[in-house]
């Protein structure tokens, strides 16, 4: 009897086991295995950029997956798919389709580019891309969770690795910038020298950082500024002050490095987001939504608050795009370009990009102004001119489904999910889809609310009690 009242009344003494943090180092003895698997591939990002694998990652945990599961279970346990998953499958088998006809030359309709290869490399690169639907289904089906706390260390240390990397390489080892050598995977498939030229072919190369912007350990600059707003979003989800401010810190001059415009105007917008849903939850939406009448007013009103706040955007706009001088100005061809030629193939798309843009009349680009129609726009270029209105329904399709079901666990996770949504949904409108992105908004369905363990790595108890 006196067991049966204590187990349910009483609080237990906390087993040593269950506390997270040693110091300020995890313990991984109390990490479960999805934990584990997580922390362990953030932490070996550098690891996978040296070997020259990191788009694959989500491929080799995917196989990991099927491994574990057929030893350990001898099946796959995985339930009834989503409609998520379902439009995911779907959205992803469309561009298969498409890359198996081009490359047996079956669209007789589309004009591939001379210098556009379409091989069987591109073929199985297509048939790992199922790696991402298969992740999402295993996740939902399995109620896979990892603790905020456990992401956030991982996040930190990695920001840690990409600061003492930009100085290693910045001060050390200068050639590196004209030179980068090979990755172990090009060295291994017997890749050439580095070739600026070959832009696609990048990942084969420890390209660090190069026209004084840095990459870090990723194979593009919106990868990393994806990255890096992702971590800044968590950052404003720790409890701990002085670890949410050093992380956002971090963070925040990293981006600054980076020079990427997208992350400098998505993640400002972002955190607006986040400070939104945190004054809902607070319960002053009208107080929130008066502030806004007041000051709408005031701005259209007053003559000379408007005329300073439009010249206080004048120049933010000027600032930004002076950043990269001629960027702008091309990607604004691109853009004008490409919207003018999809209804020429406006239900199945062109499958392809198209050709340069311009020529040469883009002062940034004037050694690579071959920029392409249908480029540098997830919405305008891959989507809506590539795979036409069919792949973009399918793809709006899984993208609503999956915010139904965000919002269903809403309750279980923190309000991470939102703002990071719309970092992404902001930077698709310039950039491709980055392999970031997809690895980040797979951590924001594995992280769930913390439980009642000590979570703080800069707690007193943490720091001296162990």
């Amino acid at each position: 009897m006196t067991q049966i009242i204590t187990r349910q009344n009483y609080p237990q003494p906390q087993k040593s086991s269950e506390r997270l943090f040693r110091g300020l180092f995890l313990r991984w003895g109390a990490l479960n295995l999805t934990e584990k698997v997580v922390c362990a591939n953030i932490v070996l990002l550098p690891v996978w950029w040296l070997v020259g694998i990191t788009n694959y990652m989500l491929s080799s945990i995917s196989l990991g997956i099927i491994i574990y599961e057929w030893r350990h279970y001898g099946e796959l346990r995985l339930k009834r798919p989503s409609w998520a998953v379902i439009a995911l499958f779907a959205f992803f088998a469309y561009g298969y389709l498409d890359n198996v006809l081009l490359y047996l030359n079956a669209y007789w309709t589309v004009d591939i580019p001379s210098d556009m290869r379409v091989n069987p490399n591109t073929l199985i690169k297509s048939i790992l891309s199922f790696a991402v639907p298969f992740l999402i289904w295993y996740i939902q089906s399995n109620k896979a969770k990892v603790r905020l706390e456990v992401v956030a260390w991982a996040c930190s240390v990695s920001v840690i690795q990409m600061f003492i990397g930009w100085l290693i390489f910045k001060f050390a080892f200068v050639g590196w910038i004209d030179n980068p050598p090979r990755t172990l995977y090009a060295i291994l498939t017997g890749k050439k020298s580095f070739d600026p030229a070959d832009v696609g072919g990048w990942g084969n190369y420890l390209a660090f950082y190069d026209e004084d912007r840095v990459r870090f350990f990723f194979n593009h600059y919106q990868a990393t500024a994806s990255y890096l707003g992702f971590v800044g979003l968590i950052a404003v989800e720790l409890k701990n002050r002085v670890w949410s401010f050093l992380l956002l810190l971090g963070c925040s001059f990293l981006i600054f490095l980076i020079a990427s415009r997208s992350v400098w105007l998505a993640l400002p917008a972002a955190l607006m987001i986040r400070f939104f849903i945190t004054l809902v939850r607070l319960r002053l939406t009208a107080f929130v939504f008066a502030l806004l009448a007041l000051f709408s007013f005031a701005a259209f009103s007053l003559t000379p608050l408007t005329q300073q706040l439009f010249a206080t955007y004048n120049e933010t706009a000027s600032s930004v795009a002076s950043a990269r001088v001629g960027s702008t100005e091309i990607r604004g061809l691109v853009y004008k370009e490409t919207w003018e030629r999809i209804p020429d193939r406006i239900f199945f798309g062109h499958k392809v990009e198209g050709p340069p843009a311009v020529e040469g009349n883009a002062t940034f680009y004037v050694q690579d102004s071959g920029i392409r129609i249908g480029s540098h726009s997830f919405y305008l270029g891959d989507l809506l001119y590539q795979k036409g209105v069919l792949g973009m329904g399918i793809f709006l399709a899984f993208w609503a489904a999956l915010l139904a079901w965000f919002y269903e666990t809403r309750r279980e996770r923190p309000m991470l999910w939102p703002p990071v949504l719309a970092l992404f949904t902001f930077q698709l409108a310039v950039t491709s889809l980055q392999f970031s992105m997809i690895a980040s908004i797979l951590m924001c369905m594995l992280i769930h609310q913390r439980g009642q363990v000590n979570h703080n790595p800069f707690a007193r108890s943490a720091l001296w009690k162990n």
